[in-house]
């Protein structure tokens, strides 16, 4: 089942995003999954376990905000213990893990339980301008212009790539909100 879109239908009444009638989840879930692929990393909270590097007797991890840290443990083929004693600044940094750790997995909630109005914005802006592109004459088949008079047709690939992708703007809006992309490896999702 896939994951229920980031907006509803009143999101977007409420910010003054006015969607086609009855097709309103259809859009703003077509906007959601675009973003959450753009962004490479859950943005609805979420529980992962991630492999990460001790540098120093410190971990950073990915895919803020997070919001729990659970479990610091040392990786199977090192015994798989659980370690303690290690400290979360309640940020992106856990400290004071023994310094002898080379990798460990590290078991944190992380993404938002509620969308920032913001985030809630975007969603509906992508899904306006999905459900415009949707009946878009030419965008099924990547037309930019098209004349009558000894006609004439100009064919671009970004047409096809906008109307099922995102706008560099878009992508920028997200970066900017999320921050840029995480660099670890999910190990376990729940």
């Amino acid at each position: 089942m896939p994951p229920l879109p980031l907006a509803s239908p009143a999101d977007a009444a409420r910010l003054g995003y006015t969607l086609p009638d009855g097709r309103e989840m259809e859009f703003l879930a077509r906007a959601s999954a675009r973003l959450r692929r753009e962004a490479g990393r859950p943005i609805s909270s979420t529980t992962s376990t991630v492999r990460r590097r001790v540098d120093g007797g410190k971990v950073l991890l990915p895919g803020g905000p997070i919001t729990a840290v659970s479990t610091v443990a040392r990786l199977a083929e090192d015994g798989g213990d659980t370690l303690s004693g290690w400290r979360w600044d309640g940020m992106e940094r856990i400290h004071c893990i023994p310094l002898w750790c080379g990798d460990v997995n590290v078991t944190y909630t992380h993404g938002f339980t509620t969308i920032p109005d913001e985030l809630l914005e975007l969603v509906c802006s992508v899904a306006v301008r999905l459900s415009a592109t949707d009946d878009a004459a030419g965008m099924e088949a990547g037309i930019r212009s098209e004349s009558i008079d000894d006609y004439s047709v100009t064919y671009a690939a970004e047409a096809v790539e906008t109307a099922s992708g995102l706008l560099p703007g878009e992508c920028a809006s997200l970066a900017g909100f999320l921050g840029s992309a995480p660099g670890a490896y999910v190990v376990r999702p729940r």
